[in-house]
């Protein structure tokens, strides 16, 4: 007995000075930081991390935006905005470590990848193809990924312990070596569950910047702790802010952090936070004076209250430090921390000096053209990009509370979506943050202030980048969208990690340190890193929504470019003897010709071909021109340089010539604007798809005419461009774009369309690799829809109809084939079934607001058919002219043109018309776009009414639209001989005759009146 007793002492005594040797560790100041057992979390994170996703990542090439990606990091080059330098120089270095693994037409696993390709080395003959690809997912995203989880595993080991000691009582109860393993477990948890939320697993399998991202939000989350625990340690201050200016270079959404690194620097050193907030109101200010500075000429009110607006908080941001230094009477005295720290997130944010260097290169990918100072800023600014407005989008979110909450409920915490912040570890999972909660009182005032800062980086980087952000609920936009909030994943199994290690301390206070805790609670903690995975497998409304995360063994990228270049060479060679055998068209689709020009429109249509060519060498004799972005000056300046010695391109001339064209058929009436047309200091810009579409299609028809008698071209389309229909014929996955006009299309290649497209639909429906993979849908989905448009555009609906259908069963949630088909039974007066097209959509994508919108239209057009049909009844027995007025524009509203234009042309035959009946026919024209009809009835009109200025007015419009400039100038005359100086007055202001202004002819009738400067309302005399 008293030998046991001995044995307890001295392992009491053992314990306690294992316990004062590890306070002594938690407080001191130097040397090491982080412990054994943080490191181990950290060790096996990454292991298990990088063993999953290397053998989940994808055998080469793959949809959205890994071509691009891929051929910028291969040459060097220059990725979409705004550049990702540092993605770009990291990335090139692991595929050239790794431009040995090649890629040999079918998709292998991984490691078989690697020992065929280490093979091949020594093999002579063995065939095989560039595959830079591979090289760039392992280093940008496999790695980079597992690096991200594996420091969220350290910072949640280290940092959930600090938490802990701060509750004197859980640490008395539980001992070190519990403490030591509830660290590692939850920990490792953490890490793994952020390592398998469907965001982060997905990015990491593929080319892409998010996972590099994920590291760097992470890598300075675990700086910043470390310095707030070590407030004194200024080198990791500096390490900090290098990695966070570092880290902007690859993705700007880190910006959103800075708040909360700012947070952390309050609570540990006033005095530094003081001196902080002087320099950046400094910089701010200087960025409104800048801003205001730019602002030139004779601007607009609005523009001119702008500048006004800078001004002033200029002048207030540079004054503001002033009431800091009243505080406490000083300013600027830790000059030695602030100074390094801001040169070094300024060293790391020059990388973005990679751009112009690259740039003038000339590589293959070199967006924005960032040689120039506006092609630098244009890419740094993401100028491609709509523009983002916070403040409309706070003012509309005050002005629209349900809908932002349903934003907010949508993008962060509804669970029962696959998109959600909180989707991404299930509901239950979630539950664990609440834990922390109950013990707040009992933590220790810097592990506090660490919580603190943790919660303002979760609000800007979720309620606060919302504003920014502000999408629309749909599926699509939210499963695009879903990838920029991958920050906010990491800080949620951050907070999942604590909550865990509270439950397990709670449960060991509430069993008085009882061995069961461990033995029964860390396996079922280390468990739940099953939950996403399971999900992953397994759960069909999260695969029918995202798709699954791993892509082993999906070649869907290789299919679609090689199979659109190579065409039936591709298939005959990657396609096994028994498929090739049963292959219904061997002849088609045959490959490109040589030295042909490929119009790509959609992001994987330009990205996987260029991918092809420069860095597969599949064709590098094919010339890809993306046809949605030659409205862009910074995109053809690149083209010029890479072909303009081969194939004609457009001038900067030309590029101006077709924006001039443009804005004159707008101005003129013969085309609607599709978007704003603004002009700024004499620099024409359009805002708005639909007008920048016209614009390329008007560039597009230039580069046709002037190669097409050397030059095949192809088309892959993303946005109509109703001029190549004519041209257009299917060709397997594309369209070819012929020389000439076809004046229909022969029945045998429609018979061979339908044949490859029916073999393609049935295999990749019943490839499960297929329906595991969203994007593939997609996109297979669009190249489908393409076609069927192009049927529609012919009038061929049965064949239009089976293709949409086909599109469908390829993506069942793509809004272009389900409100195309839909558009093809209105088109043929069959509502009913577009009707059940749309609500059967409705049911699928609640969140599109366009659905709704479009069946309350299609409901309308069912309810004017009704009364169409009605009326056609009434008048076949006789009726009065408002029926029949009514019936045309019935007609008119239901693109019914012919019907339409045969009844009002017998209307206005009809003897002794009525003007007012003449006139209201004549606005039904001019709302069809029918100026020839407008102007005929305008001029019936005058005959019965010739004193009516304002229609000589609208007849001299329609005259000038038509080119009849001598009738115009006629009618014109006509109306201010009739209305004077107020016709005068408003002709000046009607846009209709801008094309004309400016000729002689013209303001020899419509004078130009000289603006005479006007006295502010406000000017006062001095002494007055």
């Amino acid at each position: 007995m008293a030998v046991q007793d001995d044995q307890n002492r001295a392992g009491d005594v053992q314990e306690q000075v294992t316990l004062e040797a590890t306070n002594e560790f938690f407080n001191r100041q130097q040397g090491p930081f982080f412990r054994r057992i943080d490191w181990m979390a950290f060790f096996i994170c990454f292991i298990i991390s990088f063993g999953v996703y290397f053998y989940t990542m994808a055998p080469t090439v793959t949809l959205e935006d890994s071509g691009e990606l891929a051929v910028a990091s291969d040459y060097l080059g220059v990725p979409h905005p705004p550049g990702y330098p540092i993605w770009t120089l990291l990335t090139w270095f692991s595929q050239w470590i790794f431009h040995w693994v090649k890629y040999f037409g079918v998709p292998d696993g991984n490691l078989t990848l690697l020992f065929k390709s280490f093979g091949a080395l020594f093999t002579p003959g063995v065939q095989g193809y560039p595959n830079p690809a591979w090289g760039v997912t392992l280093g940008g995203s496999v790695f980079a990924g597992a690096l991200a989880c594996g420091f969220l595993a350290l910072l949640t080991s280290r940092s959930g312990a600090d938490i802990m000691r701060g509750y004197r009582r859980a640490m008395d109860v539980i001992g070190i070596q519990s403490e030591n393993w509830f660290c590692l477990t939850c920990g490792v948890t953490a890490g793994l569950l952020f390592a398998f939320s469907p965001v982060l697993w997905s990015q990491s399998t593929i080319v892409e910047v998010y996972s590099l991202n994920a590291l760097f939000m992470v890598l300075t989350m675990l700086l910043t702790y470390r310095w707030m625990c070590r407030p004194e340690e200024d080198a990791t201050l500096y390490i900090t802010a290098f990695i966070f200016g570092l880290g902007l270079t690859n993705h700007q959404s880190l910006v959103f952090l800075a708040p909360a690194l700012i947070i952390g620097i309050a609570l540990r050193r006033i005095e530094l936070f003081r001196d902080c907030m002087a320099i950046l109101m400094w910089m701010a200010s200087g960025l409104m004076f800048y801003k205001a500075s730019q602002i030139t000429g004779t601007p607009s009110p609005e523009m001119l209250q702008t500048k006004q607006t800078q001004i002033t908080l200029g002048i207030l941001l540079l004054i503001a430090p002033g009431a800091l230094f009243l505080i406490k009477r000083r300013l600027l005295t830790t000059w030695k921390q602030y100074v390094p720290m801001v040169l070094l997130a300024v060293l790391g944010i020059s990388f973005y000096a990679y751009l112009p260097v690259s740039s003038e290169q000339n590589p293959p990918m070199n967006w924005g053209y960032p040689r120039t100072p506006e092609g630098f800023w244009h890419a740094l600014s993401r100028g491609q990009y709509e523009k983002i407005d916070p403040v409309d989008n706070f003012k509309d979110a005050v002005a629209n509370p349900a809908y932002f909450f349903n934003l907010v409920d949508k993008v962060i915490f509804d669970f029962r979506d696959a998109t959600s912040v909180v989707a991404q570890y299930k509901w239950y999972l979630a539950l664990f943050i609440l834990v922390p909660l109950f013990f707040l009182h009992r933590i220790k005032k810097p592990m506090l202030g660490w919580l603190l800062t943790t919660f303002v980086a979760f609000f800007f980087l979720t309620f606060v980048f919302l504003i920014f952000q502000y999408p629309k609920p749909d599926v699509q936009t939210l499963f695009i969208g879903r990838v920029q909030y991958i920050q906010a994943h990491a800080i949620f199994a951050l907070w999942i990690g604590y909550g865990m290690i509270f439950t397990l301390t709670l449960l060991e206070l509430l069993l008085k340190g009882n061995r069961l805790v461990a033995l029964i609670g860390i396996p079922l903690v280390l468990s739940t890193v099953m939950i996403p995975i399971n999900r992953n497998q397994n759960d069909e409304e999260f695969i029918r929504e995202v798709g699954g995360c791993e892509q082993n063994g999906h070649d869907f990228g290789w299919q679609f470019g090689h199979w659109q270049l190579e065409g039936v060479r591709a298939l005959e060679k990657e396609l096994s003897e028994e498929e090739w055998a049963s292959f219904p068209t061997p002849d088609y689709p045959p490959p490109m010709t040589t030295n042909a020009i490929f119009y790509g429109g959609t992001d994987p249509g330009r990205f996987v071909p260029t991918y092809m060519i420069y860095s597969a060498h599949v064709r590098e004799d094919v010339y890809l021109i993306t046809q949605n972005a030659l409205a862009d000056n910074t995109y053809m300046n690149v083209m010029r340089d890479l072909y303009g010695d081969r194939i004609w391109i457009p001038s900067q001339q030309d590029s101006n010539l077709a924006f001039q064209e443009y804005v004159q058929d707008v101005q003129s009436g013969k085309i609607q604007a599709g978007a704003d047309v603004n002009i700024e200091n004499g620099r024409v810009s359009v805002q708005g798809v639909q007008g920048v579409m016209t614009i390329n299609g008007i560039l597009a028809r230039k580069i046709f005419d002037a190669n097409k008698h050397i030059h095949d071209f192809y088309v892959e389309e993303s946005y109509v461009i109703p001029w190549m229909y004519p041209f257009l014929e299917p060709h397997g996955l594309i369209m070819k774009l012929n020389r000439e006009e076809l004046p229909r299309l022969s029945e045998e290649v429609v018979d061979k369309d339908r044949k490859f497209w029916d073999w393609y639909v049935d295999r990749l429906v019943g490839n499960e690799k297929f329906h595991r993979d969203v994007v593939a849908r997609k996109t297979f989905s669009k190249l489908r829809s393409a076609i069927a448009g192009l049927y529609a555009a012919r009038r061929m609906f049965p064949e239009s109809e089976y293709a949409f259908q086909q599109a469908i069963d390829l993506y069942p949630l793509s809004p272009e084939a389900n409100f195309r088909l839909a558009d093809i039974y209105i088109q043929q007066l069959r509502f009913k079934e577009a009707r059940y097209v749309i609500e059967t959509f409705l049911v699928e994508d609640p969140g599109n607001d366009r659905v709704g919108e479009f069946l309350e239209q299609i409901k309308q057009l069912e309810t004017r058919d009704t009364r169409r049909r009605e009326l056609e009844e009434s008048l076949r027995e006789g009726g009065d002219v408002n029926l029949a007025l009514e019936l045309a524009e019935i007609y008119r509203s239901m693109n019914m043109g012919p019907m339409f234009e045969n009844l009002t042309q017998r209307i206005l035959q009809q003897a002794n018309m009525p003007p007012e009946v003449i006139l209201r026919i004549a606005q039904m024209y001019a709302g069809s776009g029918r100026a020839d009809l407008f102007a005929n009835a305008l001029q019936q009109y005058l005959q019965r009414d010739p004193n009516n200025a304002r229609v000589w007015v609208d007849l001299a419009a329609a005259q000038f639209s038509m080119q009849r400039t001598g009738d115009g100038l006629q009618s014109l005359r006509r109306a201010v001989s009739i209305g004077g100086r107020a016709i005068q007055d408003q002709v000046r202001q009607d846009p209709r005759f801008e094309p004309i202004r400016n000729a002689p002819e013209f303001q020899a009738i419509i004078p130009t009146v000289q603006a005479q400067p006007q006295i502010p309302s406000n000017f006062r005399l001095p002494g007055f």
